[in-house]
């Protein structure tokens, strides 16, 4: 190649370099147009509740609005399943809560793996109230084991799915009391609620933020939480452990994921933007309200969470 086709070719790099460079300069920063928050589950529950809350405090510190999409069904697995299928440009992500490992352990065609997803952050962690209709005229968990040894099969349980906290803490109580109780699912918390009011599924693991209300008209009667330690507003209330039920504990957490090939600049703008939204008075006081620890923390922090709950729950028996 001669030196004149040599200096040619430089100088049309150069001129390729100089046109491209300020189209680089001018592309904007993600993000810049509205971000989908997916929450698995119909509106009125724990984590609708949380994300409605969270919504507006990511969108101050984004810049962008960020719209709150119910896509519920299938213990949560459907709007799970959507996020893990959505582009992964950090304009799709997800508010599920603890069930977002546990379905892929108790779920053999669950629509999605844990290694579809990448963890933005952890949001909170916090324990469930077991509740009990007055009808049945019981007060404490030793009571609730009596009468269901009493009665095998007879005594129901409500929950959103195979997955979710109610289901969960229902059969570990089960497992750990040597007991049989029958469980019925629903779509989600919001939809059992009408039929625990009315006695016809009589036992529940609920929300402190749902079960507050309903035990304070006389409606339902608090038995235990099933936390470690006694409940911040439930101090009367003993845990199962200390109600008898040795080695109970179920915390379910909530955590905003994305798809697991986002790439790592949004997902740590996102987790910044999570640790702002999560410092908020708003968001305190919302996730006190609902009996809930915030649980700022990092993207591994939180990727290690949700690997850890798979793991947690591989030996315990589950039913249908």
């Amino acid at each position: 190649m001669n030196s004149k086709v040599l200096q040619v070719t430089a100088l049309s790099l150069v001129s390729l370099v100089a046109a491209v460079a300020p189209a680089l300069a001018q592309t904007p920063a993600y993000p810049t147009k509205p971000i989908t928050l997916v929450v698995p589950y119909p509106p009125g529950g724990p984590n609708d509740t949380i994300a409605r809350a969270l919504g507006p405090e990511l969108a101050k510190a984004l810049a962008v609005p960020v719209v709150i999409e119910n896509k519920p069904g299938a213990a949560g697995n459907i709007g799970t399943g959507h996020t893990a299928r959505a582009a992964a440009d950090g304009y799709t992500i997800a508010l599920p809560g603890s069930a977002l490992s546990i379905n892929t352990v108790i779920f053999d065609n669950a629509p999605y793996k844990i290694g579809d997803f990448r963890a933005v952050g952890m949001v909170a962690q916090g324990p469930v109230v077991a509740v009990a209709h007055p009808s049945l005229n019981i007060k404490t968990i030793a009571q609730l084991v009596a009468h269901a040894r009493a009665n095998p099969g007879k005594l129901s349980f409500p929950s959103g799915g195979k997955g979710t906290s109610p289901y969960l803490a229902g059969e570990l109580l089960k497992n750990t009391a040597n007991i049989d109780m029958v469980h019925v699912p629903y779509k989600g918390t919001g939809e059992f609620i009408p039929d625990l009011l009315a006695g016809r599924v009589p036992v529940a693991f609920v929300s402190p933020l749902i079960a507050r209300q309903h035990v304070d008209t006389g409606a339902l009667v608090p038995l235990a939480t099933t936390g470690t330690r006694r409940l911040r507003g439930w101090e009367n209330l003993p845990t199962l452990e200390e109600a008898g039920v040795a080695g109970f504990r179920v915390l379910p957490w909530y955590a905003v994921v994305v798809p697991a090939a986002t790439p790592t600049p949004g997902v740590n703008k996102l987790n910044a933007a999570l640790q702002q939204a999560l410092a908020s008075a708003e968001i305190q006081k919302k996730l006190v309200d609902l009996g809930l620890d915030a649980l700022p923390g990092t993207a591994d922090e939180a990727q290690a969470v949700v690997v850890q709950e798979v793991q947690l729950w591989k030996n315990v028996r589950l039913s249908d």
